[in-house]
């Protein structure tokens, strides 16, 4: 065993590579861990603490660090609010785990400075994992299984089963915890293991050869279905200043359109039932927003649009000692200039013009609200900005970029980038103007 696994894990990693070694204390890891100090790769330990199974758990960390002093190889831990993690992102206690868990891994190697994440999975968990997919509705990538290497996290026991891990502990005389979760049928990964999996041995024999020889079949058919989408993703979807489009009336024209969909915006963290949902109101009115944990997705008039989630920027507070003075923080640059006969005027969106004398300090820079109000540059009345809106044909996910310039008095001068304020405009009596450049 110790042969087979340095000559797969040469196909994973180079010499070397860094690797940060996923340890729960269960049989799988510490068969691992065992295996990995046969090499002379350069490993620390990562373990988590989920605080899901009271005293247990804790022992569980405090064992793993004597493993890690043990073999004198450096040791990470880490505590998580599994339970209020899952009920603040409504989720499964099992997927807020696997969140927790990644985000975790991929932290410490970034911080660390590892090339790689190895993990325990082995053969049986392949098997699993095609059972626990089938009733998921994952579709034909799900019953792929479990990858020996996925960017940069590695499964270097996958090719090993149950059993040659049992006995590879014992020939050693391994020490490891139970789990005593592994027994209890109410997680359905282990039903399928204590109940599915059996029935099926009493069915035929090798199964589980003939289960991997199928799934390395889907693996090559998902090859080839990958490509197709990737090839018509390309066609349908595009990208402009962080804004992902997929045009409407292409995408009707699509066979399947719901699998195409879904294909096309699950990457961003959209279920099945969203896309389904989505793929309903395609011919509906604009405006309807679904979110994923990061994304929100808009469908608008003549397209769905994708974007980041981001934090509500705070309003910014512009002193008088700013002007003359490009803010690169802010993309703002305020320039006092002389105004008299020959003033020339850039026609660019991004720069404005007021008269000076008119603008009161600090400026604000902030987000509009709901009931907002300006005087249009050219119009003699006010506007809802909403109105404004509207008649620029402007989508939500616009609406939400576009920043307001704020006079000390509160009122609106620059819907920046679409439009100044009229009452603040250069006129013949004015003598010095203030030019705001947004760059």
């Amino acid at each position: 065993m110790i042969d087979r696994f340095l000559l797969h894990i040469s196909t994973l990693i180079r010499p070397s590579d860094k690797v940060l070694l996923a340890v729960s204390g269960g049989i799988d890891s510490v068969v691992m861990l065992h295996l990995f100090k046969q090499t002379s790769y350069n490993v620390s330990i990562a373990h988590c603490n989920f605080q899901l199974r009271g005293k247990d758990a804790d022992e569980d960390e405090n064992f793993v660090k004597q493993l890690a002093l043990h073999y004198d190889i450096p040791f990470y831990s880490v505590r998580f609010d599994t339970q209020g993690y899952a009920e603040k992102c409504g989720i499964s206690i099992q997927m807020a785990a696997r969140e927790l868990r990644y985000d975790w891994f991929h932290s410490l190697m970034r911080e660390i400075q590892y090339d790689c994440i190895a993990t325990a999975h082995q053969r049986d968990d392949v098997l699993e994992t095609f059972f626990i997919n089938m009733l998921r509705k994952t579709g034909i990538k799900g019953l792929c299984g479990i990858k020996e290497k996925n960017e940069h996290i590695i499964r270097p026991i996958l090719r090993f089963s149950r059993q040659e891990i049992i006995a590879y502990a014992d020939q050693f005389g391994l020490a490891y915890r139970e789990d005593k979760s592994n027994e209890d049928d109410y997680y359905r990964r282990n039903y399928i293991r204590h109940h599915i999996l059996p029935k099926l041995k009493q069915m035929q024999a090798n199964y589980d050869d003939v289960l991997h020889e199928t799934i390395e079949i889907l693996q090559q058919q998902e090859a080839i279905y990958s490509q197709h989408i990737k090839e018509v993703k390309a066609e349908m979807m595009t990208e402009n200043d962080a804004v992902y489009m997929i045009d409407i009336q292409k995408l009707k024209q699509l066979n399947n359109l719901t699998t195409y969909l879904y294909e096309f915006i699950s990457p961003f963290g959209f279920n099945r039932t969203q896309t389904e949902n989505i793929v309903c109101i395609l011919d509906n009115e604009s405006g309807k927003m679904f979110y994923s944990s990061a994304y929100c997705l808009l469908k608008d008039r003549n397209s769905i649009q994708i974007k980041s989630i981001e934090k509500q920027a705070a309003s910014i507070v512009i002193e008088d000692r700013f002007a003359n003075n490009k803010m690169q923080e802010y993309r703002l640059l305020l320039e006092r200039l002389p105004y008299c006969q020959g003033f020339e005027i850039e026609d660019r969106a991004e720069v404005a013009y007021f008269d000076a004398d008119k603008i009161e300090f600090p400026l604000l820079v902030r987000k509009w609200k709901e009931g907002d109000v300006f005087f249009p540059f050219g119009m003699k009345g006010s506007k809802k900005l909403s109105d404004f809106f509207i008649d620029n044909k402007m989508s939500l996910f616009e609406k939400q970029e576009i920043d307001l310039l704020c006079n000390g008095n509160g009122d609106i001068i620059w819907v920046i980038g679409k439009r100044s304020d009229n009452r603040y405009r250069l006129t013949t009596s004015s003598k010095t103007a203030l030019k705001i450049t947004h760059y």
